[in-house]
């Protein structure tokens, strides 16, 4: 874990200094997590349960052993300016015998959707590139919880432990009850608006 935690601050803090533009915005982080008696279908079926529950969408390609998912986490013990800001991740699991290697890419910030009284409209959320130290940190440690999930789900032995908090409205993930709750108050001011309403990820 510490490893990973230290690649990926790496590699953020070189992206930053480069100057890359969001579109050309990505990480890869690396974790390798062995599951012990599991052959690659086990594993390869395990990830694609814990991805079908816990990311907004994944596909997969099982002769190559390749499961690919993307999702929206909270942004970990936020400052004032970054209260209801996320982390996006694009996440590709690579299954091999027993062994499945994760890689976080395209690591973005996201704003949080603002309401306008003014002209009653909503403008969406803005990704953009990781740079600050402070959002370097945080990144780490949310990329670090999914990761860490994902293991604790792979080793456990029912599969219906080790899910992470998902908001029921828009499938964003939690790192903890706090960032949760402050994040359904950002539903909740929306909703106060007739037609502005966020609608249901599948």
């Amino acid at each position: 874990m510490k490893k990973m935690l230290m690649t990926l601050g790496m590699l953020l803090a070189t992206m930053a200094l480069s100057g890359m533009t969001a579109q050309a915005e990505t990480v890869a982080a690396t974790k390798v997590i062995s599951v012990p008696e599991a052959n690659k279908e086990q594993v390869l079926e395990k990830v694609q349960t814990w991805a079908g529950k816990n990311s907004r969408s994944y596909s997969e390609d099982a002769k190559s052993g390749i499961v690919m998912a993307s999702g929206e986490i909270t942004y970990p013990s936020p400052s004032v300016d970054r209260i209801q800001y996320t982390i996006l991740f694009e996440m590709k699991n690579k299954i091999q015998g027993n062994k499945n290697t994760v890689t976080f890419e395209k690591v973005m910030l996201k704003s949080p959707s603002q309401f306008l009284s003014d002209s009653n409209e909503t403008i969406a959320g803005q990704a953009s590139p990781i740079k600050s130290k402070k959002d370097i940190t945080a990144a780490n440690k949310a990329l670090a919880h999914v990761a860490g999930n994902l293991e604790a789900y792979l080793l456990a032995k029912s599969d219906a432990t080790c899910l992470l908090m998902k908001c029921p409205d828009c499938s964003l993930l939690g790192t903890s009850p706090e960032e949760m709750k402050e994040h359904m108050k950002g539903h909740e001011q929306l909703k106060g608006h007739p037609g502005h309403e966020p609608a249901p990820m599948k």
